[in-house]
């Protein structure tokens, strides 16, 4: 590949932001991920669970933004969870082509379960690390600085900084 030879340095992978941040998601999650295993919970239901605990109800399209995920995989992701009682989907009063989905109080009281298991996890991993507060507040600035960018694409080009 074009380019390849000197984008590949031996710390590339030290340097390269989207790799560790993903490396400290894997690392920090990893114990919750066993706790889903074990409540049988995918980890894309997981995240829709944990969205419309936040969110509350929501249109499939907006469900599938707000959990950064593809929609056909939230699709079949709410088909499991609706089967297993956890959400309903409704049609939406507004346009009756759409449909609203909502925790059911079953759904609702695994997801804050769940939603305490992860924060217990989270603490016990980060216990004693410094500048926490500051990094979620760079981190949060960083993500609208690309959110803003991606905002002023135009017409499907792709933006290289």
């Amino acid at each position: 590949m074009p380019g390849c030879s000197t984008a590949l340095t031996p710390d590339f992978l030290d340097r390269y932001l989207p790799y560790l941040l993903r490396k400290a998601d894997q690392t920090l999650s990893a114990p919750f991920y066993a706790v889903l295993a074990r409540a049988g919970v995918a980890r894309s239901e997981w995240r829709l669970l944990s969205v419309l605990q936040d969110l509350g109800d929501l249109r499939v399209a907006d469900l599938a933004v707000a959990a950064l995920s593809p929609q056909p995989t939230v699709t079949h992701a709410l088909r499991r969870l609706e089967d297993r009682g956890l959400v309903t989907k409704t049609v939406d009063g507004d346009d009756r082509r759409q449909r609203v989905v909502a925790l059911t109080p079953a759904g609702s009281t695994l997801t804050r379960a769940l939603i305490a298991d992860a924060t217990l996890l989270e603490g016990e991993a980060l216990a004693g690390a410094d500048g926490l507060e500051e990094l979620a507040q760079r981190l949060r600035g960083l993500t609208s600085f690309l959110e803003s960018l991606a905002a002023t694409a135009v017409d499907d080009e792709v933006w290289v900084g």
